[in-house]
Parts: structure tokens; sequence; C-alpha cells
């Protein structure tokens, strides 16, 4: 399968926006928070990209930088401690757990290696997410620790993983 990366427009923004997940993946909705995200996915500062297949439809997107932090960033960028690059991605929902999960996950490491130059890559995950932390570790990631987000909408767990960009 071929992937093409674009930077983020606001059509894009719109339809990653309406993406519903089915239960237990329902968390990743953005919903009525799309203003907010619409405006963190235009932020060029730490840039998003969608992903299109060889037909040109709309299958992803990958994030770079603090906006694929969980939590926030006083100020948005790509690098964090040693050049390190963190990543954020979003399949869309109809395309989960049908077997291309690998191929889009390395195209966005390969395409972070190509723009960026990464000593590290690294990424957090939702630690019930076993689907996709089995597909991180095809990838290459390794586990590194377990974080507890704190905010207003609760406690989220996320595992900490990454690699040496190479």
């Amino acid at each position: 399968m071929r992937f093409t990366f674009t930077p983020l427009d606001e059509e894009d923004a719109r339809a990653i926006c309406s993406w519903r997940y089915e239960e237990p993946y329902a968390v990743y909705n953005i919903g009525s928070h799309s203003a907010e995200a619409s405006a963190e996915m235009l932020d060029r500062r730490s840039p998003h990209y969608t992903v299109q297949d060889e037909r040109g439809e709309l299958i992803g997107f990958f994030s770079y930088g603090s906006s694929a932090q969980p939590w926030d960033s006083d100020e948005p960028g790509i690098y964090a401690e040693n050049g390190t690059v963190t990543i954020g991605l979003g399949l869309r929902p109809d395309l989960t757990g049908k077997g291309i999960g690998l191929a889009f996950i390395n195209a966005g490491l390969n395409f972070a290696r190509e723009q960026f130059a990464p000593h590290k890559l690294r990424l957090y995950v939702m630690t019930f997410n076993e689907r996709a932390i089995r597909a991180y570790e095809k990838a290459g990631f390794k586990r590194v620790r377990v974080y507890m987000q704190r905010n207003i909408y609760g406690e989220r767990e996320f595992l900490e993983m990454d690699m040496e960009a190479k």
C-alpha cells in the first residue's frame, strides 16, 4: 500500500473531528473538542499531516511534536530533549483492525525520519489499547514507562514507548 502525506488543512481537520470510533476506542473521538482540536491540528509549529491512500482518500493522520503528547505544552514545537520527536496518529475508524496498521505506522515513521531527522521517536498510547501496542512493538517501539494523565475529564493511563530513529 502506498501512502501520501500532506499538511493537514481545515477541511481535513473537520473530517477527522467527525470520525467516530466504537467502544472501547470511543475515547479517541474528538467530538465536542473539535474547535480546540482543529486549531491545534492547524498549528504548523507541531505539524499534523493527513495520509491518503493510492486513490487519494483520507485514511488517517500523523502529528509530530508537542501536540502528540498527552499533556499541554506552553510552546508548541517538534523536538523534545535530545532530538526526540513525539508522534501521534489516527487511522480512520472503518480501517482499524483490517491489517494495515503496521504499514501505516511504518509510513509515518519513515516520513518523520525524512522530514525531521530525529535521534529518537516516542509515542504515548492508552494502556488498554493492546491492539495498537502490539502494532507499535512490531514497528520497533519498546515500552518505557506508564504515565498517568490527570485533567478535567478524569484520569487516563498512557504507556510511553520509544525507539531509536536510525
